[in-house]
């Protein structure tokens, strides 16, 4: 795995201004953010990924699925997978959002967790052969 720093922001303006000493994604971005599963560290260990910068954003408090005043919805960016599936307001009035998360999707639920959990890195490597064939195809 590639040498990297690690760091762990206390609040989230000290996360941005962690990835705004970073370089853009039109520069080569050199930094990823890592919040909820291990996606990105699977990605790592494979060499798929190999930012220079991890910033931990799991402990800030960007959990919250909440209504906005045009009644909108404004999902955190550490909001887990099975808590946006089963959110009253996510099933009631963004039923395809709810239906398409992956926790409902691979059987997970609130009370009892992923029964099958597969890395997803495992399905990027699928993908990944047919995508770089039909990139020189191209």
């Amino acid at each position: 795995m590639h040498t990297f720093e690690f760091i762990r922001p206390t609040d989230p303006a000290s996360a941005i201004a962690a990835a705004a000493q970073s370089k853009t994604a039109q520069q080569g971005a050199d930094v990823r953010f890592m919040g909820g599963g291990t996606t990105l560290l699977d990605l790592m260990k494979l060499n798929v990924e190999t930012p220079n910068r991890v910033l931990d954003i799991n402990r800030l408090p960007l959990d919250q699925i909440e209504t906005t005043s045009d009644g909108g919805l404004k999902i955190g960016a550490t909001v887990r997978n099975s808590d946006l599936a089963y959110h009253p307001k996510v099933q009631r009035d963004y039923s395809v959002l709810s239906q398409a998360t992956p926790a409902r999707r691979l059987g997970a639920d609130p009370q009892h967790g992923h029964c099958c959990r597969e890395p997803v890195a495992t399905h990027t490597l699928r993908l990944l052969p047919r995508h770089r064939h039909a990139v020189q195809q191209a």
